[in-house]
C-alpha cells in the first residue's frame, strides 16, 4: 500500500512539475519588444496611400470662393459652416471598382495608389481650367484600424492624421494582455482587393524596418494567446480540478 501512495505522490510531483514549466516558459523574456534597437535606428514615415473602397474628404478653395462652390457637395455650400467627421463622410468621394472619384464638372479622376498630396495635385490642375490658382486638401476620411485578442482594448480605432505606427495601436488598445504572445501576431491587411494575412515577430527590432510596422487603413490585428495559455485553456490543464479528479482517480484505481 505504502508503495501505492509513493507511486501517487510522485506522479502529483509529475503533474506539478510540468504546469512549472509551463509557467516559466509563459513567463520568459519572449513578451521584450523590439529587442537590441540600435542607436542610429532611423524610420521613414510613409504617406498614406489610396485603396478602392476609400472615403476621401476633397475641400477646394481660391481667392474667389463663389468659383469653386460650384465643385462641392450641397451639403457645404454654406460659406463658413463648420463639419463634423459624419457629416464630411456624407460629404466624401468613394473610390470605386475603377479606382476613381468622381467630382462634379470635372468628371472621374484616378485615385487608387495614388497619396492624398498627389491625388490634390491632379484635382488642382484640372481646376486650373474653370479656376484661377486653385487650393487643394484631400483626406482618408475612413482610415481605421483593428485589434483583437489578448490587449487590453479591443477595438476599431479612427486615425484622424492617417498615420499610425503598430506601436501606437498597441497602447491605444490598453497593451498587451500577459497571456499574450508578440512573437506570432497576425495581421490581416486589404491590398488592392485582395486580403493578405503575415505572422509578425514584435520582439524583434527588425519588424520595425518592415512594410508592417506602419499600418494601413483598414488593417485587422489580431494577438494570439501564448502556448502557456493556449495548454490550459485547451489542454488536460483546462482548470485546477482537473489534476485533482485525476489524481483520486489513480487512487482509485491502484488501490
Amino acid at each position: 500500500m505504502q508503495n501505492k501512495i509513493k507511486l501517487v505522490l510522485h506522479f502529483k510531483k509529475i503533474i506539478n512539475l510540468i504546469i512549472a514549466i509551463f509557467l516559466i516558459l509563459g513567463c520568459s523574456n519572449s513578451k521584450l519588444l523590439f529587442k537590441n534597437i540600435p542607436e542610429d535606428l532611423e524610420i521613414k514615415i510613409p504617406e498614406a496611400i489610396i485603396n478602392y473602397g476609400d472615403l476621401i474628404d476633397v475641400n477646394i478653395s481660391s481667392l474667389n470662393n463663389q468659383s469653386t462652390s460650384i465643385f462641392t457637395p450641397s451639403s457645404i455650400d454654406k460659406i463658413g459652416t463648420i463639419r463634423n467627421g459624419e457629416a464630411r463622410k456624407l460629404d466624401g468621394y468613394l473610390v470605386d471598382s475603377s479606382g476613381c472619384i468622381d467630382i462634379r464638372i470635372l468628371g472621374k479622376i484616378k485615385a487608387l495608389g495614388l497619396t492624398c498630396s498627389s491625388l490634390s495635385e491632379s484635382i488642382k490642375l484640372k481646376l486650373k481650367e474653370y479656376v484661377q490658382n486653385p487650393n487643394v486638401r484631400t483626406k482618408i476620411l475612413n482610415f481605421r484600424v483593428s485589434i483583437l485578442g489578448e490587449v487590453g482594448k479591443p477595438g476599431t480605432f479612427e486615425v484622424i492624421n492617417q498615420n499610425i505606427s503598430f506601436t501606437e495601436l498597441i497602447s491605444r488598445a490598453g497593451d498587451f494582455n500577459k497571456n499574450a504572445d508578440p512573437t506570432k501576431v497576425l495581421i490581416i491587411r486589404n491590398s488592392n482587393n485582395k486580403i493578405e494575412t503575415q505572422y509578425l515577430d514584435l520582439t524583434s527590432y527588425e519588424f520595425m524596418n518592415s512594410e508592417y510596422y506602419y499600418l494601413k487603413q483598414n488593417d485587422k490585428i489580431y494577438v494570439r494567446p501564448d502556448d502557456t495559455s493556449l495548454a490550459f485553456d485547451f489542454g488536460f490543464l483546462r482548470n485546477a480540478g482537473a489534476l485533482s479528479l485525476l489524481t483520486s482517480i489513480i487512487i482509485l484505481i491502484v488501490r
